[in-house]
């Protein structure tokens, strides 16, 4: 649910969420979340904004701890996402600047298992992610060009590091990016860059800049049907299994196609690839949904949702594959 509000040089705007996942057979690892979200901006002046953004999720979930011939130990735990940023905005030098700083945090809970007798045990390490990026957008050529620079590092508190083997590192990028919309129906968005990563607990021999990429290409095939293809690559830190971050590759394709005034339906088909830093251990995760999208008076919008998701690991024996059925209401006021 969201809503917004103007108000004089600001405007106002908030959300709620909330979506609950049944798995049959192992009620211990449903899962159910409730978050809020707050956002703020204000015109400083003809030519300069400044926005800030908070938001707090609540994330109830388990999963199987030990599974043995006929013994089955399984646990749930509660963990806290939160998040909040500011940026400003400024129209000069023949662009658009833009400046943001950010920090995010998953505070991870006590696992309650289902055994009696163990006592409730934190799992995992804790995260908290802060980033600063600035930048500088002019037209170019029909379309926009842009330059980014950003700066990540995350920090997990010491006892975490010893418990969890969960470390901490940084990381540079500086990008150059274009966007244009074709008279065709073709839209295309294309960023490249060079990343590195850095931290004390890297081993000498793991390759420190890597290569960063985000792009899009739509395609207005007619008025009721859109094809897309996206591609990207960064280093992920905060929220990963390896235990310093991610090199993460993603390709995707998708459809979106109106079958009535207001029934559509999206096929949608994704690859990532991760390479881990810490381990010398990789992943493969494919994903394949179909979606029917109805919208009802006022924009409100309700959604029936298949997916399918096989994931494929260095350690054979960790390979798993999940169908999911996702019903979601959603709508604006």
């Amino acid at each position: 649910m969201r809503g917004s509000l103007d108000l004089e040089d600001s405007h106002f705007a908030y959300g709620l969420t909330t979506s609950v996942r049944r798995v049959p057979k192992y009620d211990f690892a449903d899962q159910r979340t409730l978050g809020g979200e707050i956002g703020y901006t204000h015109d400083l002046s003809k030519t300069m904004k400044l926005t800030l953004k908070g938001g707090l999720e609540y994330r109830r979930s388990g999963d199987i701890f030990l599974s043995l011939p006929g013994l089955l130990i399984g646990y749930r735990k509660a963990d806290i996402a939160a998040a909040t940023s500011v940026g400003l905005t400024d129209e000069r030098w023949g662009g658009k600047n833009h400046v943001t700083a950010a920090v995010s945090n998953l505070n991870r809970g006590k696992a309650h298992f289902t055994l009696r007798g163990l006592r409730p045990t934190q799992l995992e390490a804790g995260n908290t992610l802060y980033e600063v990026s600035g930048g500088h957008i002019r037209p170019l050529l029909g379309g926009e060009v842009g330059v980014t620079v950003q700066y990540r590092t995350n920090h997990i508190d010491r006892w975490e590091q010893k418990t969890f083997g969960q470390f901490p590192a940084e990381t540079l990028r500086g990008s150059l990016a274009y966007g244009r919309a074709f008279k065709n129906g073709i839209t295309v968005m294309a960023e490249a860059g060079i990343v590195g990563v850095f931290s004390p607990y890297l081993g000498k021999t793991v390759e420190r800049a890597r290569p960063f990429l985000k792009g899009e290409v739509a395609w207005q095939v007619s008025k009721k049907t859109v094809l897309k293809a996206k591609l990207t690559r960064d280093i992920q830190l905060a929220d990963v299994d390896d235990s310093l971050g991610e090199d993460v590759r993603t390709v995707g394709l998708s459809l979106e196609k109106a079958l009535t005034e207001k029934l559509k339906f999206g096929l949608a088909f994704e690859q990532a690839y991760s390479d881990w830093l810490y381990f010398d251990y990789r992943t493969r995760t494919k994903s394949l949904s179909a979606t029917l999208t109805y919208t009802f008076a006022k924009g409100a919008t309700a959604a029936l949702e298949y997916s399918r998701l096989i994931r494929r690991e260095t350690d054979t024996a960790a390979d798993f594959e999940v169908d999911g059925l996702a019903a979601r209401l959603s709508g604006s006021f």
